[in-house]
């Protein structure tokens, strides 16, 4: 991480491109500043037009719009499209707008995001959190609380995230961003314009869960990585948490679960207050 990428258009001026989104619907896990800061740590190249801003990483294009209008945002997404490579993608899209496609592009790799009214989470309100509303006060009278990721624990961050990595391959199942997350931690100083927050769940002087998010326009904030020991049920703890972190923000995208039934039903009871904000996205494929 350089501090000199916080120069780059897409950070500068992601208050405009990040309303662009929220006005179309594509307010998409992909674009939080975070996951964006990482996608320039792998070698992402920015290129900036009068209409939008451009992240190309491998075979994808991330589109950051500058116009808040569909129609100008589809034929820019028409025009991106033709001048890509043969199967490369370019988005992410909505994979029904509300305003309805006017050209027949093709959408690949479409996908549900769930999103969370960030005070539905704050509060654990409604009936369906009912369990997770013990499992917090279980831990809470065995002595957990949050604290900043920082030095003075950052051995017991990278330790529990070890424990997570290796459970997961212990039963054969795929891990990913595991350097993403090591590259964050190692950045979180520099990160913190971008609205990184983060927090540690500490059970016996010991880390049992981590929470790291991020902004994404002017109304939404991106859980990007939480992980933790799954004896303790940390999970709603630290989601709980985590929200409490952005209370300018009024939704949160927690990101896909896919091929992950366990996961999305999890995600699924925080829903609540925000059934109208469920979005499935997709990429434009050249």
């Amino acid at each position: 991480m350089q501090r000199s990428w916080l120069e780059r258009d897409t950070f500068t001026r992601a208050a405009e491109w990040g309303r662009n989104l929220e006005a179309l619907g594509v307010p998409a896990f992909d674009m939080g500043l975070l996951t964006l800061a990482q996608d320039f740590a792998r070698g992402a190249s920015e290129e900036v037009k009068a209409d939008c801003i451009l992240l190309r990483l491998g075979r994808k294009t991330k589109l950051l719009p500058l116009v808040s209008d569909w129609e100008a945002y589809e034929r820019i997404l028409m025009r991106e499209a033709a001048a890509s490579w043969y199967g490369n993608l370019v988005g992410p899209v909505p994979e029904q707008p509300e305003e309805g496609w006017t050209n027949d592009l093709n959408k690949v790799e479409c996908y549900r995001e769930f999103v969370w009214h960030r005070e539905t989470v704050s509060g654990m309100l409604g009936s369906s959190l009912g369990e997770y509303r013990r499992y917090i006060r279980k831990l809470l009278r065995a002595g957990a609380h949050v604290e900043p990721i920082g030095p003075e624990n950052l051995a017991r961050v990278l330790a529990c995230n070890d424990r997570w990595y290796a459970a997961k391959a212990a039963k054969g199942r795929m891990t990913y961003h595991r350097r993403r997350t090591v590259w964050t931690f190692e950045n979180l100083s520099l990160l913190e314009p971008l609205g990184v927050r983060h927090l540690a769940v500490v059970l016996d002087d010991d880390v049992i869960g981590y929470g790291v998010g991020s902004h994404l326009g002017a109304s939404w904030a991106v859980f990007v990585h939480r992980r933790g020991d799954n004896e303790y049920d940390v999970a709603p703890y630290m989601d709980q948490e985590l929200s409490k972190l952005y209370p300018d923000r009024q939704w949160i995208n927690a990101g896909p679960a896919i091929r992950k039934p366990g996961l999305a039903w999890y995600k699924e009871r925080f829903t609540l207050n925000a059934a109208e904000r469920q979005i499935t996205l997709g990429w434009i494929q050249a």
